[in-house]
């Protein structure tokens, strides 16, 4: 076997992959209308907090599928990005959007900004299209330390399956700008029938899952990607639960 041939296959399973994470973020869909029946032993006793766990747990075995086949298709891009990186890496800036960091700004001051701005946004979402109108009753607050461990899981599921495996196995294959917009393309779709939905919701996910990538991309690794992402989730989780429970 020469070296092109193995180059060619190497490439072949890397969009392969990129066809597997297609499939695995569409099976986040089915899963959440239907983790219940998958998974008919009650293990909470709350039936909106049961049903979560069980979409949770479903959706670790689609993420754990994801990252093998990802290390399978490319070992040493799969090590590189498979961490938290270099977290005060330099920004590319994007003028066109208005991500221009000034002398010495980094991911580390950029990404803290966009995760309180972002978080911010959302929170103003979902207030005005969930929570607007609700009150949260006093016995449901101690379900709040499902929040934040359902946030975690859910979105560390949806970074590697949407975001770590797209950078990943599109690394050295595509210019970077096209890795992220794919990321981005990917991410935002589905949310179109998720939350927040619609148009809004593709354009909010789309952005986010942009941003997303560029972080892995240039600190190679997903500690921004993860943290602004369990953020979001922890507002709209929180939103969710209090309007479900």
């Amino acid at each position: 076997m020469n070296a092109e041939t193995v180059f060619i296959g190497q490439n072949v399973a890397r969009i392969a992959v990129i066809v597997l994470v297609i499939a695995a973020t569409a099976s986040l869909l089915y899963f959440n209308a239907n983790a219940t029946q998958l998974l008919k032993k009650t293990l909470l006793p709350q039936p909106y907090l049961d049903r979560m766990l069980k979409y949770q747990l479903l959706t670790l075995g689609v993420a754990g599928l994801v990252l093998l086949a990802t290390y399978l298709a490319g070992p040493d891009s799969f090590r590189h990005f498979f961490g938290f990186g270099q977290i005060s890496a330099p920004v590319t800036p994007v003028k066109a959007i208005g991500l221009n960091p000034g002398p010495g700004e980094t991911w580390k001051q950029v990404g803290l900004n966009f995760a309180v701005v972002i978080t911010a946004v959302t929170a103003v979402f979902m207030y005005l299209n969930a929570f607007r109108g609700n009150s949260i009753a006093r016995e449901h607050l101690r379900f709040l330390p499902w929040v934040v461990i359902l946030a975690l899981t859910n979105s560390f599921v949806e970074e590697m399956v949407t975001r770590f495996a797209v950078v990943s196995s599109l690394d050295s294959l595509l210019k970077p700008t096209f890795v992220y917009l794919t990321s981005a393309a990917i991410f935002g779709l589905v949310h179109y029938f998720g939350t927040p939905g619609g148009v809004p919701g593709v354009l909010m996910a789309g952005f986010l899952g942009w941003f997303a990538a560029k972080s892995i991309g240039e600190t190679g690794g997903f500690f921004w990607a993860w943290l602004i992402h369990f953020l979001q989730d922890v507002v709209i989780f929180a939103g969710l639960f209090f309007v479900n429970l």
